[in-house]
Formats: structure tokens, C-alpha cells, sequence
């Protein structure tokens, strides 16, 4: 089982070591967006493209970063292109506000063709509040009830908002009881008045605003983004962003939780607190994360810590009979109801892998593991004292030693900080289920007794084969 418990560790050192590389680079990440200056009087057309996923507190940050730079360096426009159920934990009206109050023209563009783009929520209404609206032939927009998924909402006030934004754009008003519950596509869109272009993509909707006058807080412009005036400038969320953007996609936050917990209670098995424990640490502390923003039904939440717990204590056991039954009932249970929305809701398959693994896990792998470090079948860590051993994992002060073919837990004992991995060391004594360990030269000891064998022999010489301190036979 030694090579089993290796591989649980390495896989745990790989996740660490991926998480604090993500960490390590913030820095540079957060100043990935919008560090080229334009030179001379070129005009900038900055664009901010969102693969998917939610408009949440990460993308409004974003968004607000670029509308600030644009201001602050007079860009010629602003482009958000995007493809979004809804928004979560944003501030819907704040959002807008920014948006509307931006001297530089805000597009944006529910597309790319091809991908069945929608802009729902918070997503669609802010799709209404830009300066210019573009939609691919594919795209549309709604339902825009609940415009936060995250928050409880008043369908009334979502609808007085939504009117109130069509009748700035002097849109078609019966469009707003159909926006409210309902997708909408480009055509009916185009045909209620409140779509500017329809573009396609990035380029051919630059294309197509070159000359259009607009109105801004600022005033009207005539946009003049001709292809060999302009330079485009992309932008996007920068490491640590995607990180909290990708914490709130649904199954990446319950998958969080759930090897979170499992790292940590992994390592209440181990001796010490090593690499799996920082890992779920680490993990988990983004999975919490994701909880605080996207609608969770906490009562499923607890059933699925509740079975993850069960599992341990029935391993712990070694019972596997009704506690299984009841732990792997409580986790199934607690994923098919985790998420208070229907659009989160997790698919089938994922709660049924991720059950099926929890329970091989702590069934099969866990107790495997267990079973190694008790050691082989008949023998007592009381019969390991005075026993010599080499170090498997450090020492530090706790970790695994190799005795007899065993993997044991042990603590060391010996005057430096922690031993490592291949330091001999030898059994003193036994504390529980833990072993003491102290350094061991096995050379300087058989040296020893052959020096006091020698003494032991009155000085004479010892023939061949005699053992020291023998009487030597006499010949026939």
C-alpha cells in the first residue's frame, strides 16, 4: 500500500503547488490589462471580450477598470462582447449607471455567431442600458427576471426597470412583458426598435459603427473607427479574476467543496499536517468563496458535509453496513438539491461521478491506506521497540517510517528540527498507535560489538568462524 499512499501525495503536492503558482502571479496578472499606452493622437477602440459564465463581481470590476482607463485616456470606444445567463451578486442599477454616465460610447455585442449567445438577467439589462446595441443572428436576450440570481427579487421593480430602459432606447413597450419571463431573439429585437447594428462579431461591428453619431454623457460623438486609424486594444479578467470568475460557475464550486473536505480529511488520518492538508485548505477556501455569491440551498450544502463526515467516522470504524448506507444517501441527496436555482442545477452524471467517487475514496482507498500503516497482521507496535527502520516520509516531527516490510507512524525524537526521507533511525519506544524514533548507525553499533566482543576474548586472537567471547573447541 505504500505506493498507493504515494500517489495520494503527489497528486495532493501537484494541486498545492498549482493553486500557490496561481497565487505567486497576481501581481503580475492584475496588471496584465491595459498596460500599453497608444502613441501620439491614435485613436483606441478598447475591447473586453467574456467567454461565458456569469456577470458577476469579478467581470464588473473588469468592466469598470476598462471604462475608467478609456475615460482616462480619451478611447475612442469601449466594447463589451459577451454571452451571459445572468448576473450573480452584481449591482444591477449601480452597474447601469456607470455604464449611461461613461463620456466614451459603450457597445455591446451579444455574440459570437455560432454559439447560440444569450444575455439574460442582469446580463440582458445591461445589454439595454449601453449606448449601442449589437446582437449576432443567433443571439438573444432574456428572460430578465431574476436579474440577480443571487438575490431575491421583485418582479415589479424588474419590470418598472426594464420599461423605463425601453423607453429611453423608444423601444417597442410591449417588448417588456415578453423581456421579463421570456428569450428573445435578434429579429423580434431588431424589430421592437432597440437593436443599433447586427454584427456578427468584433470586427464587422467596428465596420458598421464607423461614422454613427452617438449620444453620451458627454454629449454627441461621431464614432471614427476606420481600420487604419484605430488600434484595438483587448483586454481580459487577468489570472486572479478568472480564478473568482471561474468560482462562480456552479459544478466548479461544488467540485471545490467537495475535494476540499476530502483533502482535509485525508490528512486527519495522516501523521502531521502536510501538503493535502494546505491543498484542501486552499481549496476549500475558494469553494467558500463561491458559496457567498451563487444561491445555494444550504440545508443541501450540510447534507453533503454531513456525508463526507460520516464517511470519515466509518472508515474510522471500519463498519461499512448501515453508516455507509446513511452517508452515501446524505452526500446524493445534498448534490441533487445543492444550488436554490434552476439554471445551476447540477447534471445528473456529475452528482452520480462525484458520489461514486467519494464513496470509493473513503471505502476502498482510505481504508486500504489505514490497513497498510496498522502494519501486518499479528504484530504490535509494542513489538517494534528496539527495531531499526528507515525513514518513508519526513519526519517532521511526524510522519512514516519502514519496519519489517510495514509502514508505521512515528514521531522523531532525535536532536535536529526533523529527519528525512532515508535517515536509518531505530525504536525506542511507543506512544499509542505512534512509534518514537531516534537516529540509528547501524555501522558504528556492529563495530561496537566487535570491539567488546574482542575485549571479551582476554586479548587472545579469534579463529575463523568464531563468534567473539566464545571458547574456541579444541582440535582432534
Amino acid at each position: 500500500m505504500e505506493p498507493l499512499l504515494a500517489v495520494v501525495r503527489r497528486l495532493a503536492t501537484i494541486v498545492v503547488l498549482t493553486l500557490l503558482t496561481v497565487v505567486s502571479t497576481a501581481a503580475l496578472a492584475l496588471a496584465q490589462t491595459g498596460s500599453d499606452t497608444p502613441a501620439g493622437d491614435v485613436r483606441v477602440v478598447e475591447v473586453l471580450p467574456l467567454r461565458g459564465g456569469f456577470i458577476d463581481p469579478p467581470v464588473t470590476a473588469q468592466i469598470r477598470d476598462v471604462l475608467d482607463l478609456a475615460e482616462e485616456q480619451g478611447s475612442e470606444l469601449v466594447v463589451l462582447q459577451y454571452s451571459s445567463p445572468g448576473g450573480v451578486s452584481v449591482d444591477v442599477e449601480e452597474l447601469l449607471a456607470r455604464v449611461q454616465a461613461s463620456p466614451v460610447p459603450v457597445a455591446v455585442l451579444i455574440g459570437p455567431l455560432g454559439v447560440g449567445a444569450e444575455a439574460g438577467g442582469a446580463a440582458g439589462l445591461l445589454w439595454l442600458g449601453a449606448h449601442l446595441r449589437a446582437v449576432a443572428l443567433d443571439g438573444s436576450v432574456g428572460p430578465i427576471e431574476p436579474p440577480d440570481l443571487a438575490a431575491s427579487s421583485d418582479p415589479a421593480a424588474t419590470r418598472a426597470l426594464l420599461a423605463a430602459e425601453l423607453e429611453r432606447l423608444e423601444g417597442d413597450p410591449a417588448l417588456t412583458e415578453a423581456l421579463l419571463t421570456t428569450a428573445v431573439g435578434s429579429d423580434e429585437l431588431d424589430a421592437a426598435g432597440v437593436v443599433t447594428v447586427s454584427a456578427q462579431g468584433i470586427e464587422p461591428l467596428l465596420v458598421d459603427l464607423d461614422g454613427r453619431a452617438v449620444m453620451t454623457a458627454a454629449g454627441e460623438r461621431t464614432l471614427s473607427i476606420r481600420a487604419d486609424e484605430v488600434q484595438v486594444r483587448f483586454h481580459s479578467l487577468g489570472l486572479v479574476r478568472r480564478l473568482l470568475h471561474a468560482a462562480t460557475t456552479a459544478p466548479f464550486i461544488y467540485l471545490l467543496l467537495v475535494v476540499g473536505l476530502g483533502m482535509l480529511l485525508f490528512e486527519v488520518f495522516q501523521p502531521g499536517f502536510g501538503v493535502a492538508g494546505i491543498a484542501g485548505l486552499v481549496t476549500l477556501a475558494i469553494g467558500v468563496f463561491g458559496l457567498t455569491v451563487l444561491p445555494v440551498t444550504w440545508w443541501a450544502v450540510a447534507l453533503v458535509v454531513l456525508g463526507l463526515l460520516l464517511y470519515a467516522v466509518d472508515t474510522a470504524l471500519a463498519g461499512f453496513g448501515p453508516l455507509t448506507l446513511a452517508a452515501t444517501v446524505a452526500f446524493a441527496v445534498g448534490s441533487w438539491a445543492f444550488y436554490d436555482a434552476e439554471v445551476l442545477a447540477l447534471p445528473w452524471w456529475l452528482v452520480t461521478a462525484t458520489t461514486v467517487a467519494a464513496f470509493a475514496f473513503f471505502v476502498f482507498v482510505m481504508t486500504s491506506i489505514l490497513r497498510a500503516q496498522a502494519g501486518p497482521e499479528g504484530v504490535s507496535v509494542d513489538d517494534l521497540v528496539g527495531r531499526p527502520g528507515i525513514v518513508r516520509s519526513v519526519l517532521n516531527p511526524e510522519g512514516h517510517v519502514y519496519i519489517d516490510g510495514a509502514l508505521w507512524r512515528a514521531r522523531w525524537t532525535g536532536e535536529t528540527r526533523r529527519a528525512k526521507v532515508g535517515t536509518p533511525v531505530r525504536v525506542h519506544a511507543v506512544d499509542g498507535p505512534v512509534v518514537l524514533v531516534a537516529p540509528y548507525d547501524a555501522t558504528a553499533e556492529v563495530a561496537g560489538r566487535t570491539a567488546a566482543g574482542a575485549t571479551s576474548g582476554e586479548g587472545g586472537e579469534v579463529a575463523d568462524g568464531q563468534v567473539a567471547g566464545e571458547p574456541i573447541e579444541p582440535r582432534s
